[in-house]
Formats: C-alpha cells, sequence, structure tokens
C-alpha cells in the first residue's frame, strides 16, 4: 500500500487543530491505496460528534455536501474508508485509488460546541506507471548482443522504490524499478509491463520489444547467392546446347546428302543404262532390259 504518512506541524491555535505533513502535492499510481495520516486537538471539555472527509474539486467549502466520508452517514463512498476515530486520529484510507480521484481534501470535524475545518489541504496526484525504454541503438531493429533498459515510472513522482514486472502477463523475479538487458537475446523478445509490489491493480500498459536474430544471415546469403549462380550458369549452359543444336543440323544434312546414292536412268533404243552415282566414287553400270 502506498503511504502518504503526514507528520503533525505546528497549528496555529492553541487548542484546536489539524496537523498534516507536508502540503507538497503526492502522487498515487492508480489502482494503488493510499493512506493519508493526520491527527486533530480540540479541548478537553469538548466531545466529538461527527467527523468528515470532503473533497475540494469543484468546491471551495467543505461544509457543504456531499462528502467522500461522513462518520453520521451510511452511504458513503466505497473508495474511502476512515481509520481514524472520534479522539485525536483523523486518518482516512483510499482503496484503489484512480483519476478521479485527484485532488485537494480536508478534514472537518463537529463537537457538542463548535465545527472546526482544517485550514491546510492534502493534494493527491493520480497517474498510470508507464514503461519506458533506453537502448544502446539509437535507431533501426534490436539485435542479438544490443544492450537495453526498461524503466518503470510514474509521471508525478521522481522514484519508485519497489515494483514487481510481467512479460507476457507472467511475473518475473525482478523487483527493482529499471529492468536491465546487458545483452538481449531472441528469448528475451515480449511484451512487457510492470506494478506496485503486490498490486498487480497499478499494472502499466505492456511495451513490446522485438529482438532480431541475425547470426543466421550470413549463411542465409551464402545459400541465396548459391541459388541464383545456379540458375544462371544452368541458363547458360541450355542456351549454348540450343545454340550449338542448331549449327549442327545444316551440317548433318549435307553431309547426309552426300552419302545419299542417286541413280539416273538413261534410256536408249537397246538399253536401258542406269548410272549409279556415289559421293566418294562414280561407275556405269549397264543393265539389259
Amino acid at each position: 500500500m502506498l503511504q502518504i504518512i503526514l507528520l503533525l506541524l505546528p497549528g496555529v491555535l492553541s487548542q484546536w487543530r489539524v496537523s498534516y505533513v507536508s502540503l507538497s502535492p503526492v502522487c498515487a499510481a492508480r489502482g494503488s491505496n493510499v493512506s493519508i495520516n493526520c491527527r486533530y486537538e480540540y479541548p478537553d471539555d469538548q466531545r466529538v460528534q461527527q467527523v468528515i472527509w470532503c473533497s475540494m474539486r469543484k468546491r471551495c467549502n467543505c461544509a457543504v455536501k456531499p462528502y467522500v466520508y461522513d462518520s453520521k452517514s451510511n452511504n458513503n463512498k466505497k473508495n474511502f474508508q476512515y481509520i481514524g476515530d472520534k479522539t485525536s486520529n483523523c486518518s482516512l484510507l483510499i482503496s484503489n485509488i484512480d483519476q478521479t480521484h485527484s485532488g485537494e481534501y480536508k478534514f472537518r470535524f463537529i463537537t457538542s460546541e463548535k465545527k472546526y475545518t482544517c485550514a491546510p489541504r492534502v493534494t493527491i496526484l493520480v497517474d498510470d506507471l508507464k514503461v519506458s525504454m533506453n537502448r544502446s541503438r539509437e535507431n533501426g531493429s534490436t539485435i542479438v548482443g544490443d544492450s537495453l533498459n526498461l524503466t518503470c515510472t510514474l509521471s508525478c513522482s521522481g522514484n519508485l522504490a519497489d515494483v514487481q514486472w510481467f512479460k507476457n502477463r507472467d511475473l518475473i523475479r525482478h523487483s527493482e524499478p529499471v529492468l536491465t538487458f546487458s545483452r538481449v537475446t531472441a528469448e528475451d523478445s515480449g511484451s512487457y509491463s510492470c506494478s506496485l509490489r503486490n498490486f498487480k491493480t497499478t499494472l502499466s500498459e505492456e511495451i513490446t520489444i522485438h529482438i532480431e536474430d541475425v547470426t543466421w544471415f550470413p549463411t542465409v546469403l551464402i545459400i541465396v547467392v548459391f541459388l541464383v549462380s545456379l540458375v544462371f550458369i544452368t541458363a547458360a549452359v541450355i542456351l549454348m546446347r540450343r545454340k550449338a543444336k542448331t549449327q549442327v543440323k545444316p551440317k548433318k544434312k549435307r553431309e547426309e546428302a552426300k552419302r545419299s546414292l542417286y541413280c539416273t536412268l538413261q534410256k536408249n533404243d537397246d538399253a536401258v543404262y542406269s548410272t549409279i552415282t556415289n559421293p566418294q566414287e562414280t561407275q556405269d553400270v549397264l543393265q539389259e532390259v
């Protein structure tokens, strides 16, 4: 529980007094519990009949209803619980606080003879926890071996004392506001969020980090170059073979024509002469009919 310890300060009046620690604004994380501790004094002959806490949001007078807490009312706001008494302790607990509870608060008490409202006000600011990232590589992707820090922050507060971290909604063992990765790996990729310790209701929005593993890149590059080269070589071989075939066909036809035999028939009155011509030698053969 986030507590606001309000210590006693000297009051203006000697016997009628309500004391707080500081008038500085108090920062609270949405979803946390805030305890406003205070004390009040009055003359010994007085008896306290009613204690009141009022929100000064959109109002300037604590004597006018509605109140966030009234000891004589049965309809007090569920987030506000009076943990003081009717003697000297005027502490108030605000549970599961959110942005609608931001503002100034005053304590007021009524005795049999007098109504007294504390002049100072307690100011509460409520904001969401956020995760910010700081990495060694300013531009481009985060790759294996880089370093980065994730910081759990509250805009209206300087430092957070004790937090808890989550990766992909699972709790991880780390309680410092800064989650440090000296050398990230691909396994560190995921969605990270933080909350106040033991208060998961204060969970921040997730921030997603993706770690690129480039250790495989040289191997893939070699494979790609090899495949491209193989395609070009195969295409060149096919073209050369096609070109060779187109040159061989006419030559082959000429050679076949030379090797072929042809006959020339010659006729006269007495016989038919057949001349058989061979590319290598030529001779006349007389055949009688």
